[in-house]
């Protein structure tokens, strides 16, 4: 199971004593806490405003957790599940790391960069001891199982051991003379301490005397940033900068011990935790995710739960209609199963920039995205990236789309020019750049592949002949910024800024009809495969359905809180899909939305499904108030005939004929 938190890096993450929550903290500044069973966020975000979450540590009764933060300050959190009490400890005077508990729950050590150790009165809050003897900044803290011991490790290569009731050292300092201590754990009988270091590697001593009894060999050069036992002290689960984790098996001789590798994560590892009965593993990553682990299989316990964590600007859907990929500001592409909205795969990472447009090759297999200057290909089914494609005169990719037989991959540059690719080689084609007169906006194959269309910044709609790259006639002007092949390759439908969609006649290039209602710019306009809708999207947040024939309107779709970048169809053509800079994407049934449209408004049902958010209420067509939404809510409410709602949260309201409904009680709807 992954989790992908709406702050941009996951520091830490801690199971509860019963295993049945996660809680994580991270760059956004909150604390949240998760369900193992169904991987949904299950409580509003903890803030306190003191900057990024460092480290969560719950309490062993599991009715409260401790954070540490950027402040220095430390926050413990009690009534979890309802409205959370926070208390703030404050005395470090810069950024704190590390806080644990000790084993019976009435002390809290917290330790920071300015080189202190605090110990703190949990009931009161309380500071009863300040030790300042590391030289360094204190990275790790451990209390022992019987509560006689804390172990503190510092960037000064030493560990020191404290009793607990005296505060002084029990022995002189242990040091590693290789490398920073990074992280500390006593081993469950608290007959070892692990502690990892800077140099890659894990030593175990003795802490009754202070003595090294074994030495795990990592990596050279890796940090190792986490330690743990397993809680029956067979095992050592570790990770760091080396993107992986990493299960050691200690038997009875530690110098022997081996280890199985885990990997998924695409960037450093900044914590993991054993759960209470010893089968998951968790992990945290500047990637933005918490991994779940099966600690006895080298695989992801369960499929990923992601969401996109900024706007979304560009969406596709699979030809066989199973899957949903969808470009993001964050700089990653999503893919979604269509039916369930669950990621099928962890985020593709590797942009630098917005990515601004994503295809899917004919044949499901291929996936290809640009943003900046590159455009990645990647493997559909595993996400392995497969190539970049770097544009030959340096300019930004702006669009990009697969040839039907998935030969040729076509892409639009700030540079006026369309470039061919072999999609299977990366190599330019034998078609040299078709030139246009603006930054093109907009490329596209026709259904058949015999053409190819581009639209540019000026508004103009050239076509060629794709195999020769010939221009077939002069290009007109089409309000082509964006713009899609009609079925039968006759037409094309385009967006525009006059709040309107406008259908052309390639051969003549005159307009033939004018899609009216819109109260913004239209940014999106596409055709169903069969060619009996076109679905629009706007800056006005809402996105229309028309008659592909007549030019008729069907129905307008509400939901978006902000612009709607992109739309979809499924190809079976019963649904449409949409994205926005609200950070979701939505799947909206195209024959509910019809039905619902024709419905007397005294109909509830149907004035919920049309209703508009404005200002946190819910009202119909004739500005009847029908439901008020929370703000934290608004951005992820789904209402037939929205069948999906892709993002960090869902909540699902619903109505019959006796009146709204939203579950059991409102919490119960906020799903993640």
């Amino acid at each position: 199971m992954t989790f992908i938190s709406p702050g941009d890096l996951v520091h830490s993450a801690a199971y509860s004593p019963d295993g049945r929550l996660i809680a994580s903290g991270g760059s956004d500044g909150a604390v949240r806490i998760w369900d193992t069973r169904i991987g949904e966020e299950v409580a509003s975000p903890l803030r306190s405003g003191d900057g990024a979450v460092q480290c969560v540590a719950f309490a062993p009764n599991g009715k409260s957790l401790a954070s540490a933060t950027q402040s220095g300050a430390i926050c413990i959190w009690s009534n979890l599940s309802g409205v959370a009490i926070e208390q703030r400890l404050l005395g470090h005077s810069t950024t704190a790391g590390t806080v644990t508990f000790s084993p019976d729950g009435s002390l809290l050590a917290s330790a920071s960069e300015d080189k202190t150790v605090r110990l703190w009165k949990v009931q009161t809050g309380e500071q009863i001891a300040v030790i300042s003897s590391h030289t360094e900044e204190v990275d790790a803290l451990a209390f022992s199982p019987n509560d006689h011991m804390l172990a503190s490790g510092s960037y000064d290569q030493t560990i020191r051991l404290w009793h607990t009731s005296t505060w002084k050292p029990l022995l002189e300092p242990l040091r590693d003379p290789k490398g920073a201590i990074l992280s500390l754990a006593f081993s469950p009988d608290g007959t070892k301490l692990a502690s990892g270091s800077s140099d890659g590697n894990i030593t175990l001593w003795e802490p009754q005397t202070g003595t090294v009894i074994g030495v795990l060999l990592g990596v050279s050069d890796w940090w190792v940033r986490s330690v743990q036992f397993s809680p029956d002290g067979q095992s050592l689960v570790s990770a760091g900068d080396q993107h992986t984790v990493r299960l050691w098996s200690l038997g009875q001789d530690t110098g022997e011990a081996t280890s199985t590798t885990f990997a998924g994560h695409t960037r450093f590892i900044s914590s993991t935790a054993f759960s209470p009965d010893g089968k998951y593993i968790a992990s945290t990553s500047v990637d933005g995710t918490i991994r779940i682990w099966d600690a006895t299989s080298v695989q992801t316990a369960v499929q990923p739960l992601e969401a996109h964590r900024l706007g979304v600007e560009s969406v596709a859907v699979s030809p066989d209609g199973s899957f949903i990929v969808s470009g993001c500001n964050d700089q990653s592409v999503g893919v979604w199963n269509a039916s369930t909205g669950e990621p099928i795969l962890a985020p593709l990472l590797g942009h630098s920039h917005t990515v601004s447009s994503v295809t899917i090759s004919s044949d499901g297999h291929l996936i290809a995205s640009t943003s900046g200057h590159i455009i990645h290909l990647w493997n559909a089914r595993t996400g392995e990236p497969i190539r970049e494609l770097p544009d030959a005169q340096n300019a930004d990719v702006l669009t990009v789309a697969f040839s039907p037989d998935t030969m040729l991959l076509a892409s639009g540059t700030d540079d006026y020019a369309v470039h061919i690719w072999d999609a299977a080689t990366g190599q330019p084609s034998t078609i040299d750049p078709l030139s246009c007169k603006a930054r093109v906006t907009a490329v596209e194959f026709s259904p058949d592949g015999r053409l190819i269309g581009a639209g540019d910044g000026g508004g103009r709609f050239y076509v060629w002949n794709a195999t020769t790259g010939q221009p077939l006639r002069e290009p007109f002007m089409a309000s082509a910024y964006n713009f899609t092949f009609s079925p039968d390759r006759a037409h094309i439908v385009s967006p525009g800024s006059e709040n309107a969609a406008r259908v052309w006649d390639i051969n003549t290039g005159q307009q033939v009809l004018m899609l009216e209602g819109h109260t913004e710019t239209v940014l999106s306009a596409s055709y169903s495969h069969d060619g009996r809708f076109i679905g629009s999207s706007s800056m006005d947040r809402t996105v229309r359905v028309w008659n592909a024939v007549t030019g008729a309107p069907i129905a307008t779709l509400y939901g978006h809180m902000k612009m709607v970048v992109s739309v979809a169809f499924t190809p079976d053509g019963r649904s449409l899909v949409s994205c926005s800079r609200d950070g979701t994407i939505r799947v909206w049934n195209i024959e509910t939305a019809r039905s619902l449209s024709s419905a007397d408004e005294s109909d509830v049902v149907a004035a919920l499904g049309f209703a508009e958010l404005d200002r946190g209420w819910l009202s119909s067509q004739s500005g009847e108030l029908l439901l008020w939404v929370p703000e934290p809510y608004r951005n992820y409410v789904q209402i037939a005939p929205c069948t999906m709602v892709i993002g960090p949260h869902r909540i699902v309201v619903g109505a019959d004929k006796t009146g709204l409904y939203m579950g059991k009680n409102w919490t119960a709807c906020w799903l993640g």
